[in-house]
């Protein structure tokens, strides 16, 4: 027949939490603490991923908004040095057109003036010409 002994019950219940007691201090506990720490360690390492990832969105942004600008202004700098140089343009066309046109009255008038002296010479000439030929006439 089957018979339980007391004594050993007794002391098969006192080794079993006296085991649940030993694994629970020194395996369950350290276990569970380094899990414990191991997800901290991760949930850190997480939460630094996202603050680099939006750093790194806000400096994307930053850097878009900085390249616009630049390429805004560099279109103001291109347009502006435009203007600047169809002005000078411009001005050296004029000063050019009024460098000729003196030159043209200079020329001009001494073109007269030089006609007026070939005329006056031509007329002192005809004179000249006029008071022989009557000369030659008369004789």
């Amino acid at each position: 027949m089957l018979s339980i002994n007391i004594s050993e019950l007794i002391w098969t219940v006192i080794n079993f939490f006296l085991l649940l007691l030993l694994l629970k201090r020194f395996l369950y506990t350290p276990v569970i603490r380094f899990m414990e720490e191991r997800d901290a360690r991760v949930q850190a390492g997480l939460q630094a991923e996202r603050e680099a990832q939006s750093a790194l969105e806000e400096t994307a942004e930053r850097l878009a908004e900085q390249k616009a600008e630049a390429r805004r202004q560099a279109h103001e700098i291109a347009a502006r040095a435009e203007k600047e140089s169809e002005a000078q343009s411009a001005e050296a066309l004029q000063a050019a057109r009024e460098q000729a046109r003196d030159r043209f009255q200079t020329g001009s008038k001494e073109l007269a003036g030089q006609q007026e002296r070939e005329e006056s010479a031509l007329q002192g000439e005809k004179d000249a010409l006029a008071e022989l030929l009557s000369r030659q006439l008369l004789s």
